[in-house]
């Protein structure tokens, strides 16, 4: 079985020799294995689609109206088919570019050719993406299995048609948090380090609806913030209004303004060990840290600066959250919050009592 599945829509025989060249010293420098799909118009290629390519390249005029490409394009949106492509044409601008996930590409510029496409595709595959969500992939396989031995049995389905009948559009909300929590049961002993991006959703499936943990921007600064409410409050009505009538919202400090010595090369080894706990959450009580990624400058939940706000106020003042946190991360920092509050003391104990009875019965305490 090949390393990785190429799918190349392409009439010129010339750059279909080329692009074979160019998979032949590809395989030899990377020492991989690739399996090279040539359709020369549109109707091959919607014989060999299918959900298992690792890439595809898509020239665009491959008969007389010349924009035979586009409908290649469609066809993988329309099916579905989680496929990482590339248009490769002399005619760019007539390129449905919404499709070509990973770009328009004008034959002969610098950074077109087959070689650098490959590189581009090859990236791609090594981070597990087309594995974990082609056709061949480990989500695939995973709701294979819970299809056919924990929702298909005849013991299981029963119970869910029963379910079927009385509320069909809630069994089939019910039935997909089902599937997921199997899929969610292979990370569970899962305890290698996570990656940063791994605490964000961005953008968010669900963009207007703001939830426990979404990050908001303020219009008028841009500063950030962080929505947290209880997930009940945010519930949305049956009037479209949530369950609570004051959005509960936390402001985030940049890293820059707690540690302003920066970039960390520049620390001493003392900051340098401050910074390591502050990342650990184990340098403030009311601090939470954010990492940051490319797409969010991240830094650190101040919960002490706690803010409420109408629903209506909320909209006028923040942008839709264009970020949010993860599930699994939100727990945590929930967790941590509300510690932060919860947090009561004790008036002190004249302990002497206990460890000197005798000095404390004499007056001497000395």
């Amino acid at each position: 079985m090949a390393d990785f599945k190429l799918l190349l829509v392409e009439d010129d025989k010339q750059d279909l020799q080329t692009c074979t060249d160019c998979v032949e010293d590809f395989e030899k420098d990377k020492g991989c294995s690739i399996e090279l799909i040539e359709c020369r118009n549109v109707d091959e290629a919607f014989e060999q689609l299918d959900n298992t390519f690792d890439g595809a390249i898509i020239d665009l005029k491959l008969a007389d109206e010349g924009d035979e490409g586009n409908q290649v394009l469609s066809r993988i949106e329309e099916s579905h088919f989680r496929i990482p492509v590339a248009i490769l044409t002399g005619t760019p601008d007539a390129a449905d570019s919404v499709y070509a996930n990973i770009g328009v590409f004008k034959k002969g510029d610098p950074g077109a050719g087959y070689a650098d496409l490959l590189d581009n595709f090859w990236g791609i595959h090594n981070t597990g993406l087309t594995r974990i969500m082609g056709g061949r992939g480990i989500i695939e396989d995973t709701l294979n299995k819970v299809y056919l031995k924990n929702l298909l049995p005849k013991n299981n389905i029963k119970k869910w048609v029963t379910y079927g009948e009385a509320d069909a559009p809630r069994t089939e909300k019910a039935l997909l948090r089902y599937a997921l929590n199997h899929l969610l049961q292979l990370l569970d002993n899962d305890s290698e380090r996570c990656f940063p991006e791994e605490m964000y959703l961005h953008p968010p499936l669900i963009e207007d609806t703001i939830r426990t943990g979404s990050i908001v921007k303020e219009k008028s600064t841009e500063q950030r913030f962080v929505v947290m409410n209880p997930a009940c409050d945010l519930v949305i009505r049956e009037k479209g209004e949530c369950n609570t009538d004051r959005i509960l919202f936390v402001e985030i400090d940049s890293q820059t303004s707690l540690f302003p010595n920066h970039p960390a090369n520049e620390l001493s080894n003392s900051q340098k060990k401050e910074l390591e706990k502050a990342y650990k959450n184990n340098k403030w009580t009311y601090y939470h840290w954010l990492p940051r990624t490319e797409f969010f400058e991240g830094g650190f939940l101040n919960f002490r600066k706690l803010s409420t706000l109408s629903s209506l106020e909320f909209n006028k003042r923040f942008d839709k959250p264009d970020i949010q946190i993860s599930p699994s991360f939100v727990k945590d920092m929930v967790a941590r919050f509300s510690t932060y509050y919860a947090r009561q003391g004790q008036p002190d104990i004249d302990f002497e009592h206990f460890i000197n009875p005798q000095k404390v019965q004499t007056g001497n305490t000395q």
